[in-house]
């Protein structure tokens, strides 16, 4: 996790595609989410996003809080569905990108922290796309099959 929060505030920033940068912590998230028990996946999530807070620009906690909430939720989800197929699991990378991006944004907006529509909308549309291309990889690499 350390690790990758290292190459998300530095080595990504050189494959930026019109100002955004795939997010390989909600990635490992979810890998985590599908890979472990639910108190090691808890446990990896908040570092994650504690790490993700404290590299990131967003206020302290929100990332503890919202990785910590999709965990739950694909906990939830794999109870009642199988997420053991590819595309099932780059869904549900690319919804909850989308989901955890838009929470931010409206979070920043009651809070004052605006950014531009241009920049919001192009955080919450491309990332999660952006983010969802590189899962299989992160996937492959961490070779997910080998614990589901």
């Amino acid at each position: 996790m350390v690790i990758t929060a290292l190459l998300q505030v530095s080595v990504l920033d050189y494959f930026k595609i019109f100002g955004v940068k795939p997010d390989f912590l909600l990635i490992l998230v979810v890998l985590a989410s599908l890979s472990f028990e639910l108190k090691w996946s808890l446990g990896l999530s908040i570092l994650a996003g504690i790490l993700k807070d404290v590299f990131g620009a967003n206020m302290f906690g929100i990332n503890i809080l919202l990785f910590s909430l999709w965990n739950f939720i694909i906990k939830k989800l794999s109870k009642n569905i199988t997420l053991d197929n590819d595309l099932v699991r780059i869904l549900l990378v690319f919804v909850i990108a989308i989901f955890n991006n838009i929470i931010i944004r409206v979070i920043f907006l009651f809070l004052g922290r605006s950014i531009s529509w241009g920049m919001t909308l192009r955080i919450i549309s491309l990332e999660p796309i952006y983010t969802a291309l590189v899962a299989p990889l992160v996937f492959k690499v961490t070779k997910l099959n080998t614990y589901l």
